[in-house]
């Protein structure tokens, strides 16, 4: 009998044990998480474009004769005035052919002097009926062909003077000299497609973007005009940030707009353009322009709150039983410096999670605190 009352009191102990866990368990708090929700609001996007930059000149500098380089005057990334000397070729060839058709020229003068001279003696004895007048036609004749000897044999000599002209090759333009590929004493060409040099002016810079047809006209509407020009006029100013991550100090325009698309790639061109007094942007280097947008409605969702898989976005969205649902969403390609601006998958009114998400699952019950 006294066996029977132990082993029923344990029972009971056992089973107010069991009991209370289970109601410890069921009482258990959900977890807080820091939580926003989402609202409409108006702000300013920053479009962001690749672009190229481009001095506002820039000459390839070809040899226009064949020859040797017999001097290299620059340097690389020297600065240039226009006019200024930068290779010579070997003029030893040109300056030959020079002096032969100046020797040419003078045997021509005198051919025609003599033939000159033969008209007015001719001209004289047909006045005293000595000869007749096909002898003096004759003269005249011989006359005109050594002056047209004489015109062909100076356009000759300038042609060969210009050819030595060609031996000295000048900067067309101030600016800064490119890479120099070919040295002294390399064998150059008039049909080389390797240039010698660039000189590029880039006391301001160009920078070349392209938008597709899609994105063209969404583009352009966000500006009042009536008509191309004015709507140019009417866009705001840009940044540019430079291939390190900079942002450069002066603001540009955009300038002007192809008005045919690229064939190839249905897109259209732009050119905007950068003052560049210091030379810190170089032409051929690329860059990314920032142009900023209004927009009234932008639901702007902060960049903690989102996490990536496999190069899909999401979030925890928080609905109406307080549980964490796994969303995707889609986001514009600009982006704040905190905030993502939402695209689809979320509405103004939403609840996200906004920290803490490596500790979530989906459909986990939380308990929402909402921040700031």
């Amino acid at each position: 009998m006294k066996t029977h009352l132990t082993y029923l009191l344990l029972l009971l102990v056992l089973g107010y044990t069991s009991c209370d866990s289970k109601n410890n368990s069921g009482s258990a708090a959900a977890p807080s998480y820091p939580v926003q929700r989402l609202a409409a609001e108006k702000t300013t996007l920053y479009l962001e474009y690749p672009a190229t930059l481009e001095g506002v000149e820039t000459v390839e500098i070809r040899s226009k004769i064949d020859g040797y380089i017999e001097e290299v005057f620059v340097e690389e990334g020297s600065v240039v005035q226009a006019g200024q000397k930068l290779f010579k070729i070997d003029a030893n060839r040109y300056l030959q052919d020079v002096n032969q058709r100046r020797a040419a020229v003078l045997a021509v003068e005198a051919a025609l002097e003599t033939a000159s001279l033969q008209v007015l003696r001719t001209a004289a004895l047909v006045d005293k009926n000595i000869v007749n007048s096909f002898e003096l036609t004759t003269a005249k004749n011989l006359e005109r062909v050594k002056k047209a000897e004489l015109n062909q044999a100076q356009a000759a000599l300038s042609d060969a003077q210009s050819q030595l002209a060609f031996t000295q090759i000048v900067s067309p333009i101030s600016g800064v000299v490119g890479r120099l590929p070919l040295k002294k004493g390399s064998l150059v060409s008039s049909s080389s497609e390797l240039a010698l040099t660039t000189v590029a002016n880039t006391s301001a810079v160009y920078a070349h973007f392209s938008l597709s047809q899609k994105q063209l006209n969404g583009f352009l509407n966000q500006y009042s005009g009536k008509d191309l020009a004015e709507k140019l006029k009417n866009m705001p100013e840009i940044s540019l940030i430079t291939a390190n991550g900079q942002t450069y100090a002066l603001s540009g325009r955009i300038q002007s707009l192809s008005g045919v698309l690229q064939a190839q790639t249905g897109s259209a061109n732009f050119r905007a353009l950068f003052p560049n007094p210091t030379g810190v942007l170089w032409s051929g280097a690329s860059a990314t322009l920032q142009i900023p947008t209004a927009v009234d409605q932008a639901i702007l969702l902060p960049k903690k709150a989102v996490f990536e898989i496999q190069g899909r976005y999401f979030v925890y969205r928080v609905d109406a039983q307080n549980k964490a649902m796994h969303t995707e969403v889609q986001l514009l390609p600009m982006a704040l410096e905190q905030t993502y601006v939402v695209n689809s998958g979320l509405s103004a009114g939403d609840i996200v999670v906004v920290d803490g998400l490596g500790t979530l699952r989906n459909e986990m019950q939380i308990a929402p605190k909402p921040i700031n």
